[in-house]
């Protein structure tokens, strides 16, 4: 009996020190749907997507949308062969759904000399 009351009272202050973060209500997040283009169709698959300079995830057609807190926001996706986009945009709260389209721009490739027989 008294390990039981020893074992609630330390999950009872435990409880206590768990917090779920600071809350946020909807009218402070913004929606933001990115979708990232390769050119001539190419696969961007996995481009980095940073926001702030913290990296957010990878570039997917089914999660093309992010929550935001709402304000300026610096916007900047990397992709191997392709130059860095990067773009200072403003979130606006809840409700409005916002669509940043990004088409990929490659890096040019140096052509070698060809050489005359």
């Amino acid at each position: 009996m008294k390990c039981t009351w020893i074992c609630l009272i330390g999950v009872a202050l435990l409880a206590g020190c768990v917090s779920p973060g600071p809350a946020m209500s909807k009218a402070e997040l913004g929606n933001l749907e990115i979708n990232v283009f390769g050119s001539q169709n190419a696969s961007v698959r996995g481009a980095d997507i940073y926001v702030d300079g913290l990296f957010i995830g990878n570039a997917t057609a089914q999660r093309p949308i992010l929550y935001i807190k709402r304000g300026e926001r610096k916007v900047r996706v990397e992709l191997a062969g392709y130059k860095p986009y990067e773009r200072t945009i403003h979130l606006f709260g809840d409700p409005n759904h916002q669509v940043l389209n990004i088409l990929m721009e490659p890096i040019a490739q140096e052509k070698q000399p060809t050489e005359k027989p």
